[in-house]
């Protein structure tokens, strides 16, 4: 298993990840090509591949907040047949150790109530809850 910078070949392959892995309401953005060509070349987003057998298995997407010295943890995907294997908290921990070598003060994330194997690994990995946000929403 190898954790790597994602590179605008693991595209394709990154999009049958979601695509296999997710629904679309979860991902409103859809995370086509261009999603992923975009992010990959936003100087403060990084996306980080787990590969295994040269073939992508997982993702993590981060935005980088320099003004603030903090992370954004984003979208964790794990292929069905790796989850439970300790993926997402590898990928955490590649998170965690680029944000102490830039010396960044802060990881924060927001995850659904319903998604609970990410609720565990947050507080397994040491992650306080904050009751400070409030989500909202509008149908039109």
């Amino acid at each position: 298993m190898k954790i790597r910078k994602a590179k605008s070949s693991d595209i394709p392959e990154l999009v049958k990840l979601v695509r296999g892995e997710s629904t679309v309401e979860d991902y409103p953005g859809g995370y086509s090509p261009k999603v992923f060509k975009q992010m990959l070349e936003d100087k403060d987003i990084v996306v980080l591949v787990v590969e295994e057998d040269k073939k992508p298995i997982a993702f993590q997407e981060f935005k980088i907040d320099n003004s603030q010295k903090r992370i954004y943890l984003e979208t964790v995907i794990v292929s069905k047949e790796q989850r439970g294997k300790g993926v997402a908290s590898k990928l955490m921990n590649e998170v965690e150790n680029f944000a102490k070598k830039k010396k960044y003060k802060r990881l924060a994330f927001v995850v659904r109530k319903w998604n609970k194997p990410m609720n565990s690994l947050a507080k397994k990995s040491g992650y306080k809850e904050k009751d400070e946000l409030i989500f909202w929403e509008k149908e039109l």
